[in-house]
């Protein structure tokens, strides 16, 4: 115990020592001043459903991005001199804590006289430790018959996966359903699997220094196949080897080029170790073999040489409810292989660790630093020039036709629901020098999906980037996703979108390059996006960089914004849009794009075809209820790429049909439609007008909640006014209240303002900004003295929400007016955003005259409003300001427009 708590002590004082400068921080707030933001309007809610399960730094990074940044510049950083059970500590202690259980008692061992007498110490050790680490992974499963753990052994790749056509050979049942899965893993201790690879890794590195001394000295070349503790043990001398055994606990090899083509270091219900001292070797490894813990623990070393690693799918370093690590020192080595590898965990931790060399990282799905639920992938490569590449297997259909996915290179994923679904895991791909090539597909470079997070650290090097889609700091749906280089003149691209730090749908992107000249360039690059209430949080410190398209873009959505927040620190620069080197930028929907001005040193798509026509409603014969379930599973699907044509063929049958097909909508489908789904109900009800919308309204007030949910989301997207008279019930029911919200202001529901404005008290953020946001668009003057309570808000999207419905509201332009006479300069700015809603000829005059105040974010804020319709009185002083003192203010004067 005393020895781990050094470790731990060493790794944390190690991870400490790495965030951002501090003249980082500074510019970062100087780009959200200008929007009129702060550091921490960086920290407003994004989380649509709560679930449980979300893993520390997850949650971290994706509620306090900045200090979810600092931790994972820690983490990256610390590699570079970490030892494998440092590693491992470290990686465990993002699942959880752990605390050391009982000690195992075993039996008397038995010792074999074949060995030389040199070898009997360290291996009967060795053999100790791993019976002592196979009794503790047992009693982490003692709650499961043997056949559940069976069933739990074939089915965990299976669900990680998920892809039928993706084969285990170990597997010979289909598998089981993710709710029986996570029912077997709930009875399970998984912290003491843990524990028992953290005593089995500190075991070998106290036994490895005798075993190199015996190696460099022995000229022993025989081969030994014994048994100790009732497990397998094979030792082999300094010979050229062949390993078949496929059952061996404990594999050691002294050196010699050697062929594995067995299962070692492979930990299926069990604890196995393989130590190889030195050669060239050559490994062909069937599915889980080589660093592999399936419900057990795993640990394969490769101390030396130039090898030839080949495998199918769950090895080199995979844990899935349990611990497996590969660790390979020095060499130009080769990694080839299939899925859930190099570096991927599952309710556990899978790594590889590389020291050096010029290797070569190959596989095609959930590999090179990837985690699902409750686990984490890390892949470490410390020293020389590699290249990754991962895809190949899946197509990425209906989107892509010859696209596939990666999942891999630092990448996160849980599994995504309507009614939430469960948390992922956490990806990790650290490499700590070199100049490095990585080329991805889809979701790769530090990329997530639901929950979960990825991350890519490369902290040295001319490093290149190359991704098709969703990589390269691509966050997709509440989940954060990082990708960080520290170091060295580096290229970014990307070939179709979705890249260079987008945050979409609550999701938290951040690309951050410390140092080099970068390029960044693709068909729809746009660095620094924020989608759908999403963050994108670009950051490029220094350097000669080159940017391909528009920066610090935030999108509206769902009746409020997204932030994206663009900052290129320093050097001369160029923009092919949008921006110009130091300038700064802010646009609609709280984008913000700065380029500080660097101090001066004195001389001394896919192309759609033609549309066929929606069919008058009613002109189709309904069909049979089978029929019915038929085109509605067609209409349900993912609308994109090749299947875009049935859909739309499929929805235009359906409004065809009319009445009768959407009340058999209704009535059958309605209460359980997902998201996909009630998408075919948008258009089925909007085709119909007025009769379908009554249809629809009728059943918020079902007792089914699903039914009643979907009805409210339904009249929201269409706006029906129908449905007005029926949300104020549903604000009563708690658990409809955020949803039923978004329709009262979508179907002007004036009915529903006393309740909202009680609401916009809640202590629920999101409910909270639903409400105002709500308020803005009924437009009802009732509710101005709650919207100026809601602007000391620390949330920003209340803030902004509250600005926008005061902007409208009658009664708001007299509350601005009183605001523009506070001292607090956060006030006066909100006064002018709101003048700058109300946009009358008297409101610009008051922001014009407020062009000169002494305070820079006042001018800021000012000018912002005064773009491209300042009063003719006043367009001088704007042009003004670009010769303003303060040069964040001069940044964005010079692209600011007086109008004419």
């Amino acid at each position: 115990m005393k020895r781990l708590f050094a470790i731990s002590l060493l790794v944390t004082a190690t991870l400490a020592s790495a965030q951002l400068t501090e003249d980082e921080r500074k510019g970062l707030d100087d780009a959200l001043f200008i929007g009129g933001y702060s550091a921490s309007d960086l920290n407003f809610a994004r989380r649509p459903v709560d679930l449980e399960g979300i893993l520390p730094l997850v949650a971290l990074s994706l509620d306090k991005p900045l200090e979810g940044l600092d931790a994972q510049m820690s983490l990256h950083q610390g590699t570079k001199k970490m030892g494998p059970t440092q590693v491992l500590l470290a990686a465990s202690g993002l699942i959880g804590p752990v605390t050391r259980p009982p000690s195992a008692v075993l039996p008397p061992p038995e010792h074999s006289q074949a060995l030389p007498p040199e070898l009997a110490g360290p291996v009967g050790e060795l053999a100790q430790h791993v019976a002592e680490a196979t009794t503790l992974t047992r009693a982490a499963f003692k709650n499961l018959t043997p056949a559940e753990l069976r069933l739990l052994i074939e089915g965990l790749p299976q669900l990680a996966v998920e892809e039928p056509s993706v084969k285990f050979e170990f597997a010979k049942s289909p598998g089981a359903s993710r709710e029986v899965l996570l029912g077997l893993i709930a009875k399970c201790d998984l912290t003491q699997v843990r524990i028992a690879a953290l005593n089995l890794a500190g075991a070998v590195d106290r036994v490895r220094p005798q075993l190199e001394q015996i190696a460099k000295a022995t000229k022993w070349e025989g081969f030994v196949k014994t048994k100790s503790w009732d497990q397998t043990i094979v030792v082999a001398g300094i010979g050229d080897d062949v390993h078949r055994d496929r059952d061996a606990r404990l594999v050691i090899d002294l050196g010699g080029n050697d062929r594995w083509y067995g299962r070692a270091g492979a930990g299926i219900g069990y604890a196995s170790v393989g130590i190889d001292l030195s050669g060239d070797d050559h490994y062909k490894a069937p599915d889980a073999s080589f660093g592999v813990g399936l419900c057990g623990v795993g640990l394969f070393y490769d101390l030396g040489g130039h090898d030839n690693f080949r495998g199918q799918s769950l090895t080199f370093g995979a844990g899935l409810a349990g611990v497996g690590m590969l660790v390979k020192s020095g060499g130009d080595d080769s990694y080839q292989s299939e899925t859930l590898t190099q570096g991927f965990g599952q309710w556990g931790v899978g790594i590889l660790l590389d020291s050096r060399g010029r290797d070569l990282y190959v596989s095609k799905l959930y590999a090179q630093g990837a985690g699902r639920t409750a686990g984490v992938g890390w892949l470490i490569d410390q020293e020389g020039d590699d290249t990754y590449r991962a895809g190949g297997l899946i197509v990425n259909s209906p989107l892509f036709k010859d696209v596939h996915y990666s999942f891999s290179q630092g990448f996160g994923m849980g599994y995504r629901e309507d009614t939430g679904g469960v948390a992922g895991g956490i990806g990790l791909l650290s490499d700590a020098a070199g100049d490095d090539a990585y080329i991805g597909e889809t979701y790769a470079q530090g990329a997530s999906y639901w929950f979960s997070l990825g991350s890519l650290g490369d902290l040295a090097g001319k490093d290149s980037y190359r991704g098709y889609h969703y990589c390269q700091a691509s966050a997709m749906h509440a989940t954060a996703a990082t990708l960080m280089d520290m170091d060295g003149d580096d290229c970014y691209i990307n070939n179709f979108g979705a890249a260079h730090a987008i945050g979409h749908d609550y999701g938290v992107a951040v690309l951050f390059d410390r140092a080099g000249n970068d390029v960044y360039a693709g068909r729809d690059s746009r660095p620094g996006i924020g989608n759908a209430n999403g963050l994108g949080l670009f950051i490029d410190v220094m350097g000669e960089d080159r940017y391909s398209g528009p920066t610090g873009i935030g999108n509206p959505a769902r009746g409020t914004g997204s932030l994206g927040v663009f900052a290129d620190l320093a050097g001369p620069d160029q923009y092919r849009d949008g921006l110009a080197d130091e300038e700064g930028a802010v646009r609609g929907g709280w984008g913000v794009a700065y380029d500080r001005e660097t101090p001066r040193v004195d001389a001394g798509g896919t192309l759609e075809g033609p549309q066929t026509p929606t069919p008058p409603v009613g002109s189709i014969p309904v069909g049979t209820p089978e029929e019915l379930a038929s085109i509605y599973a067609k209409a349900s699907q993912w609308g994109v790429g090749s299947a875009q044509a049935e859909v739309k063929a499929s929805v235009d049958r359906l409004i065809g049909m009319g009445v009768p097909a959407l009340q058999w909508m209704i009535e059958n489908r309605l209460g359980k439609a997902d998201r996909l789904q009630i998408r075919a109900f948008y258009a089925v009800v909007g085709a119909l007008g007025a009769e379908g919308k009554v249809l629809i309204a009728n059943r918020i007030g079902s007792t089914d909640l699903g039914e009643a949910k979907n009805a409210l989301m339904i009249a929201t997207e269409l706006r029906s006014v129908e449905a007005a008279a029926f949300v104020p019930k549903a604000l009563e029911r708690p658990e409809l209240q955020r949803v039923a919200a978004r329709a009262a202001g979508a179907t002007k529901s004036q009915e529903s303002m006393n309740q909202l404005m009680q609401l916009a008290a809640s202590p629920d953020p999101r409910l909270a900004l639903a409400v105002v946001i709500a308020m803005g668009e009924i437009g009802s003057a009732e509710g101005v003295g709650t919207a100026l309570v809601l602007l000391q808000s620390k949330e920003l999207p209340i803030r902004k929400a509250a600005i926008a419905y005061l902007g409208k509201a009658s009664g708001g332009f007299e509350a601005a007016m009183a605001l523009l006479r506070e001292e607090d300069e956060a006030k006066a700015r909100a006064a002018i955003e709101i003048l700058g809603v109300v946009g009358t000829p008297e409101a610009l005059k008051l922001i014009g005259e407020r062009l000169p105040d002494g305070r820079p974010g006042v001018r800021l804020s000012a000018l912002v409003a005064l773009d491209g319709r300042a009063p003719a009185d006043f367009r001088q002083a704007v042009l003004d300001r670009r010769r303003d003192p303060d040069p964040r203010v001069r940044a964005v004067a010079m692209r600011i427009d007086p109008g004419r």
